[in-house]
């Protein structure tokens, strides 16, 4: 019998196929219950001069697939002879909730979030020793991290994040109008968190959702990959950033109190645009009377970074908006 772990019981990392400038390998998790092999795929695009090691991450939720798509055009468009360094691309981070098509893991005990039980643990669910098989495996590959989210089966988002002050610059470099910085509700566990506590420079990039808009935000996303490999030196080039881009700690979701169809009463085009305190952004409607549930409102000036399609089914507590606050906002201006 071949041992697919190694003797401490880590898994083994296996490698498929490699030509001159590529590379592609499994990190094997485990064995499932049905037989077959838990597994998460490395894609290495190497560079022909030596320089930083990018880790990109994606469909860490199984409904975020629009990273897949942004990595797989940077892995197959990027100029190799030019390039400095490697990418090394994670494409389906959580292969059980991109089968089913889920932001939670199906096969997680507790039907649970992925990115919130990093660094995960040897004597945990699937979805802590995926964790710790990107700890113990991934992150040593690498020197810097972009993790690829976006708003899942409904909404639709278009922002970045960074934890530190330090990858300010880093975050800005993902080409999106607002970057939060600071800590959000609950992120101690996440990835992007997780590498930093380990000396990686990281940051997430929200870009699409809902299933519309795919082409552009896959454009987006490139841009931004791009973007950020000129930032470190990997590529020569400037960067293409919007006319303006704000720093800030506050964001905001809109949740409803009632569930039903939610009819948004922002355009898609409100992406990135502001708004003022108190417009109306969704009604929330009985789809069995037909009746107004309830009317949600913005509760301050400010910028839309996540919506919804014009009509979805909705729950309580679920996402109707967010928001960034523009009061107090570090604002960089581009176009001088």
């Amino acid at each position: 019998m071949i041992a697919r772990w190694n003797d401490d019981g880590s898994p083994r990392i296996s490698g498929v196929m490699t030509t001159m400038n590529t590379s592609f390998e499994w990190i094997e998790v485990c064995t499932m219950a049905n037989g077959g092999l838990l597994r998460l795929p490395v894609h290495t695009v190497e560079g022909a001069h030596e320089g930083p090691s990018l880790g990109v991450v994606a469909a860490i939720h199984g409904d975020e697939i629009v990273g897949i798509e942004i990595g797989r055009r940077i892995a197959e468009t990027v100029d190799r002879t030019s390039m400095r360094g490697r990418i090394r691309f994670l494409p389906v981070a959580n292969p059980p909730a991109f089968e089913a098509q889920a932001r939670h893991t199906p096969l997680q005990i507790e039907q649970g979030n992925l990115n919130k039980v990093f660094p995960g643990t040897r004597a945990g669910d699937p979805a802590h020793l995926i964790a710790r098989s990107i700890v113990n495996h991934y992150f040593p590959q690498i020197t810097h991290l972009i993790c690829l989210h976006g708003g899942g089966t409904n909404p639709i988002a278009d922002f970045a994040i960074c934890l530190r002050e330090d990858d300010v610059a880093l975050a800005r470099a993902l080409g999106h109008t607002v970057i939060h910085k600071g800590k959000m509700t609950g992120i101690a566990d996440t990835m992007e968190a997780c590498a930093v506590e380990h000396g990686i420079p990281a940051v997430v990039a929200e870009a699409g959702g809902g299933f519309v808009l795919e082409d552009h935000y896959v454009r987006v996303g490139a841009r931004g990959i791009l973007n950020v490999m000129k930032y470190l030196g990997m590529l020569d080039g400037s960067q293409e950033l919007p006319p303006k881009q704000y720093v800030l700690d506050q964001i905001v979701t809109i949740r409803p109190t009632h569930g039903g169809l939610l009819y948004s009463e922002l355009p898609l085009d409100s992406m990135g645009k502001t708004i003022g305190k108190g417009t109306l952004v969704g009604r929330v409607v009985s789809p069995y009377t037909f009746e107004t549930l309830e009317e949600l409102r913005s509760p301050f000036e400010g910028i839309i970074i996540l919506l919804r399609p014009p009509i979805t089914r909705i729950i309580p507590g679920e996402h109707v908006v967010m928001m960034a606050n523009i009061a107090g906002a570090r604002i960089y201006d581009n176009s001088r």
